[in-house]
């Protein structure tokens, strides 16, 4: 089953070395590094970071505060304009 996960700004503010979050298969690993964290032009927190990949690897993937994680088996299931219509109508409150 795909995980539809969509962070929130006390999340991404909170996530450190060590915590999990999802890879970019959406497996939730160990995050072995972040590399940046901030906030974006419209003011939404955002993080970019590795996690455990196997022995002696890592993988990137990043979040941003309200927007839906898309990982590949999501973006092989739906459209990027699909994902846009669901995130909405989470953010919104509605299932």
């Amino acid at each position: 089953m795909i995980e539809i996960y969509i962070p929130t700004r006390s999340e991404i503010e909170a996530l450190k070395e060590g915590d999990l979050a999802p890879d970019c298969f959406g497996q939730w690993r160990r995050v072995t590094r972040i590399y940046a964290r901030g906030d974006d032009v419209n003011g939404k927190a955002y993080v970019c970071f590795y996690t455990e990949f196997g022995q002696n690897a890592s993988i990137t993937n990043s979040l941003k505060e309200g927007e839906i994680n898309r990982t590949v088996g999501l973006t092989a299931k739906y459209t990027s304009h699909e994902l846009d219509l669901m995130e909405k109508r989470l953010s919104a409150g509605q299932s």
